[in-house]
């Protein structure tokens, strides 16, 4: 008889969109479907990610995300993954360090665009992607304050900021790094927002474990090296996530298709996630436990608090009352099935 391990519903801190449907252009009933959906594939809850767009655009879209998550939380009928806060994801990043965000929309750090996104959100953002490129010192000092007192992470991403500029941040209060390894550098005699981050306590690190975007052996080198800290498995899932054919969706002004189990550009470049979390990690423990030649059950205990209790630490949720359902993984010789409702 296969054994089973029962958990808490899924927590992806870092999520854009999937089954064909973008949070930058969502409605709100594309919104309420979408989160219907997750909770379907074990989901509990999830921070709509945006993009780096123009300044109107990006209000347009954080104004709809904040006015559903307001409604959905008044909602003692919803039961869909629960909205936990808006992760803002640039457009206060480095340019050299874009990934697949738009070079034109990208800017420099401004006050009063953060107070008008935050105002618009209805204070729902929850955790900003920075890089210390695009804010001056001065705004520096006054971002740490602003994100003390209204309780929103801060974290490095989108960089290539120097071992020490990002050890002075962490130092003062960023508590974060953004899909760890991507989007940024690291060298043996300049580490760094990595090797400012690896091993600090109070810091989390972002993991996505999807097979594209880090390998087998440095998400093992992540893990081991940031031990006992806050690891956030994610999924940084887009439009095309969760679909198994290969056609283009839309994300932002962007155009991204499923391909190698990644979601990418016309190009042929990473774009985002294309697998859903529940996917992306199950895919993950089983490849581990091949790599490891250890059992699916093992990686599945060591593993699964970096998919539930990790990233809730961090966002400071202690209220579990959103779990509607627990996971019950099925496993069978060494590996790990489909998770289910119970």
């Amino acid at each position: 008889r296969p054994k089973s391990i029962t958990s808490l519903g899924l927590i992806d801190i870092h999520f854009h969109g999937a089954f064909g449907i973008d949070l930058m252009s969502a409605s709100s009933k594309d919104l309420t479907l979408l989160a219907n959906k997750l909770a379907q594939t074990g989901i509990a809850g999830f921070c709509p990610t945006t993009l780096s767009i123009p300044i109107g655009e990006l209000l347009t879209s954080v104004a709809r995300l904040g006015d559903w998550i307001v409604n959905t939380r008044q909602d003692p009928d919803f039961s869909g993954a629960f909205p936990l806060g808006i992760h803002l994801e640039g457009p206060f990043i480095a340019p050299h360090a874009c990934g697949a965000h738009p070079v034109r929309s990208i800017r420099r750090f401004n006050r009063g665009e953060l107070e008008s996104l935050w105002k618009a959100s209805h204070r729902t953002i929850k955790i900003i992607t920075l890089a210390p490129e695009a804010i001056s010192k001065k705004d520096i000092s006054w971002l740490l304050k602003w994100a003390r007192v209204n309780k929103v992470l801060l974290s490095l991403g989108h960089s290539k900021a120097s071992h020490n500029d990002a050890n002075y941040l962490f130092s003062h209060g960023f508590s974060g790094v953004t899909h760890a390894w991507n989007a940024m550098s690291f060298h043996h005699r300049d580490p760094g927002i990595l090797g400012a981050a690896l091993g600090r306590k109070n810091t989390y690190i972002e993991l996505i474990v999807d097979g594209a975007h880090v390998s087998l052996e440095v998400i093992d080198w992540t893990l081991k090296a940031h031990h006992p800290n806050p690891v956030c498995i994610i999924s940084d899932c887009i439009t095309s996530g969760g679909l198994s054919s290969q056609r283009w969706h839309s994300f932002g002004p962007l155009k991204v298709r499923n391909q190698g189990g990644a979601a990418r550009l016309v190009g042929g470049g990473l774009a985002g996630g294309g697998k859903l979390l529940s996917k992306s990690y199950r895919d993950w423990v089983n490849n581990e436990a091949k790599r490891t030649q250890t059992s699916a059950e093992q990686v599945l205990r060591n593993s699964l608090k970096h998919v539930t209790s990790d990233p809730l630490k961090i966002l400071g949720v202690k209220s579990r009352k959103f779990f509607k359902k627990n996971l019950i993984w099925k496993l069978k010789g060494d590996q790990c099935g489909k998770p289910c409702l119970k």
